[in-house]
Order: C-alpha cells, then structure tokens, then sequence
C-alpha cells in the first residue's frame, strides 16, 4: 500500500534529521516517486502515489500546509499520520520476526477455508471407497 510507504518515507526522514513533524513536509513528484521505488523495491508510478497522497488526505494523514500551490505540493503529516506509520511499521517488524512455528500456523489460519474443503474432500473419498470400493476393485 503506497499510502504507508509514503508515510513511512516521512518518518524515516524525521528520525533521521531529528526533525518534528511541524518542520517537515513532502511533495508528491517523480523525486519521491523514485526514492519510495528504491527503499522498497516497488514499482509505483507518480499516478500510485498521488492517489495515496488523496488517502491520506482524506484519513487526515497528511493535511496541505499552503493553499494556491500544486494539490501535491507542501504537505505534511499530522499526528495520527505519524501514529499509523508507526503502526504499521511495528506490525511488519513483529510479523518478520514471527517464528516458524508461528508462520506456518497463520498460514493454517488464513487458509482454513482452504483446509475444510480439502479435509471434505477426503472424508468423502473415504465414505465412498468403504461403501462401494468392492464394486471399485472387483
């Protein structure tokens, strides 16, 4: 989700320059676009990044410092932007440091849909070869 990737790009660049969040403010342009493409890996366009900004936006995340400038230009983020970025990072990191154990039984989970089909699946292909598996094998 760009939105956090913009939010984060934000955080970043605070804690790196000891900056508040009063005193920074980003602009959605190709710079930004490059620089979030970079740190992640991704492949967002300016288009993905300006409708994050609009979520943003919108979740008051980030909020326009200036009026009269680019729709894009001179934002900053707000308290509860800066709340949720810190959110979501603390979340990936607990889920990277996840044990194996812990992996494969959110796998089970997220897939318990998946798993009741198939135990469905053998359980009647259990019933059917009891009942008529002579007619089956001769």
């Amino acid at each position: 989700m760009p939105e956090f990737k913009i939010l984060n790009n934000v955080l970043e660049y605070m804690e790196s320059t000891g900056n508040t969040y009063k005193t920074v403010s980003v602009t959605i342009d190709e710079k930004l676009v490059v620089e979030i493409n970079k740190a992640h890996k991704t492949k967002y366009t300016l288009s993905d990044l300006q409708s994050a900004a609009d979520k943003c936006l919108a979740h008051e995340w980030l909020q326009r410092i200036r009026l009269g400038v680019s729709q894009y230009s001179d934002l900053e983020v707000t308290p509860k932007g800066l709340g949720v970025a810190k959110s979501k990072r603390k979340s990936e990191e607990l889920k990277a440091s996840r044990s194996f154990l812990k992996k494969s039984s959110d796998a089970i989970d997220d897939h318990k849909g998946l798993l009741v089909f198939l135990g469905l699946l053998m359980a009647l292909a259990t019933f059917v070869l009891k009942f008529f598996g002579d007619k089956i094998y001769g």
